[in-house]
């Protein structure tokens, strides 16, 4: 998170170096998924907030339907 110390926070994933990593199954979105999963990932990329990475999206609706 830009700003903030990484001695304060920072997320590691506890993994052993010597294993393969796995790959997920692509799970295809709907066209209007698909399309604001693209914006709030160049969002986020752009900002600096997260890194590029390859995993399958997760969209959950808010309770006010958005």
């Amino acid at each position: 998170m830009p700003g903030i110390a990484p001695n304060v926070m920072q997320h590691r994933l506890n993994v052993d170096p010597s294993h393969k990593p796995f790959i997920q199954k692509r799970r295809h979105l709907g066209a209007e998924q698909s399309a604001t999963a693209a914006t709030k990932d160049k969002k986020l990329l752009d900002a600096g907030f997260i890194r590029e990475w390859v995993s399958n999206i997760a969209l959950v609706k808010k309770p006010n339907g958005t």
